[in-house]
């Protein structure tokens, strides 16, 4: 069997090289975007190629960070192969349900499971180390992919999300495993062009709605 970590590159690049060539996600914005919520906040020139190069490099990075979410909770004794094999799983299924369809739109709900996973683990660890697993936060990346899946498949790749975790439920950190997650975390955090806010340096965000809007909203 293939390292699940190369089905999810291959995967990626497939996706990535079928929208270099024929610009289908590109331009399907250009629908989509009048349509997206206010809050988000995009650069006003050529606002579908910025969303593209987001969803392109939102989607390159997985790999990189789930093999290192992967070495900080085997550092912790957790086990994060069944999150990584269903992840991979899914992925590895996406040519073979669109095989002329294989793009970036086709593999866009795979990867905000995957985000949305590695955000919900993170966040389950953080009590038990007193800090956030990984230094990088991708809510405002999740919510904006949230808003171009639409809410009702959202809701239900959030649903399988938490099927996930079920199999990932991690009990308490011995003293010895947590010492030895925290170092590892201190190594990553040494590197941090590895876990960039790239929604935040792509000029993607949201925008707080107005005190006029709450109450408006409120009643």
């Amino acid at each position: 069997m293939s390292d699940p970590y190369t089905l999810i590159q291959q995967c990626i690049d497939r996706a990535v090289a079928a929208e270099q060539e024929r610009f289908r996600f590109r331009r399907s914005l250009h629908d989509t975007l009048p349509n997206l919520h206010r809050s988000i906040q995009l650069p006003q020139r050529d606002a579908p190629l910025h969303l593209t190069c987001f969803v392109i490099r939102y989607i390159q990075v997985i790999p990189a960070w789930m093999q290192q979410l992967e070495s900080l909770c085997e550092a912790g004794g957790l086990d994060f192969r069944p999150v990584r094999e269903l992840i991979a799983h899914s992925f590895s299924e996406v040519p073979e349900r669109q095989p002329h369809e294989h793009g970036l739109g086709s593999i866009l709900d795979e990867a905000y499971l995957a985000h949305r996973t590695m955000e919900e683990i993170n966040d389950r660890l953080q009590p038990r180390c007193g800090t956030p697993l990984l230094p990088m936060d991708s809510m405002i990346a999740n919510l904006v992919v949230r808003e171009l899946l639409g809410e009702t498949l959202s809701c239900q790749l959030d649903d399988l999300s938490e099927l996930l975790l079920r199999r990932f439920e991690p009990g308490e950190l011995d003293p010895e495993h947590l010492v030895s997650l925290i170092l590892c975390k201190q190594r990553f955090e040494e590197t941090p062009g590895e876990w960039p806010d790239f929604a935040h340096h792509m000029q993607i965000d949201l925008r707080p709605p107005s005190l006029r809007y709450q109450l408006d909203t409120s009643h």
